[in-house]
């Protein structure tokens, strides 16, 4: 079943890894245009297809409702086809997007992302103080005991843990738009940003800091109070924010690009990692 409108449902094209190609020549082009024609476009992309392969999937984009016959000039696209690339191209941006918001490299990254997630993360936790359960609660608490015997017992880095507070404390935001925006800060390939940051608040003795911290927004929950588990969260991240400047100010930017490159290699057990002031 086909919507002829733009709004309703894309349709049941074969999404197979040709369509989006084959659909984007007939979106570039100025008219109808043919198999021949558009394996050419292809080739300037790099991808080759044989003119039979061609003429098959538009036979099939035309049965979708996708593409359209224009005597023997060739095919355009359908209204339902010029839907179908827009939301094929638009979510294509937003995974190069995504791909690049997730690129932190420098310290001026690290910077933006924290600030990014003292936007983002308040409001998570503020919807979050009139949904979640005393088990829930149990959880949470449960995450910032274990935080406070791994710095205790002297296990440094113990980034799973604090990390994994901010995760599951955002998670109860019933905000799709939240929720998008806290998988891109929140997103696993940036653990190794918050390895470096454990590196920082150790070596600024300020790690015990964010157990207290944690505990606090806990409590806050715990009692409902969403905007204060709000404006607990946001004076968090802005001391890490703070935390992390003071780091760039003492020992320069260039040590904290190095300790994100290291990313996983035990960055407290590597031979070149000595801070000195500069």
């Amino acid at each position: 079943m086909h919507s002829d409108g733009v709004g309703g449902p894309i349709g049941t094209s074969r999404g197979d890894r040709e369509e989006v190609p084959l659909l984007t020549a007939l979106y570039d082009a100025t008219g109808p245009i043919g198999a021949r024609q558009i394996r050419e476009s292809l080739r300037l992309h790099g991808i080759e297809l044989s003119e039979s392969t061609i003429a098959r999937r538009l036979r099939e984009l035309d049965s979708d409702g996708l593409t359209q016959q224009v005597g023997l000039k060739g095919r355009t696209l359908t209204t339902l086809g010029r839907h179908r690339i827009g939301v094929l191209l638009r979510a294509d941006r937003t995974a190069t997007d995504l791909r690049h918001a997730t690129q932190v490299e420098t310290a001026e990254d690290v910077l933006n992302l924290l600030k990014a997630r003292r936007a983002i993360e308040p409001e998570a936790v503020f919807e979050s103080a009139h949904l979640v359960t005393p088990h829930d609660i149990a959880s949470l608490g449960g995450l910032v005991t274990d935080h406070d015997a791994a710095v205790g017992a002297g296990d440094s880095f113990p980034r799973d843990l604090a990390l994994g507070f901010h995760r599951r404390v955002t998670a109860h935001s019933e905000n799709p738009l939240v929720q998008a925006m806290l998988a891109i800060v929140l997103d696993p390939s940036l653990d190794r940003v918050e390895a470096a940051l454990d590196v920082i608040l150790e070596v600024r003795h300020r790690d015990r800091d964010s157990v207290a911290e944690h505990q606090a927004i806990v409590e806050a929950l715990a009692a409902h109070d969403g905007a204060l588990a709000a404006e607990l969260m946001r004076s968090h991240l802005s001391r890490l924010i703070a935390e992390v400047e003071a780091f760039i100010e003492r020992y320069d930017g260039a040590l904290l690009e190095r300790l994100i490159r290291w990313n996983g290699r035990g960055v407290e057990q590597d031979a070149g990692w000595s801070p000195q002031p500069h």
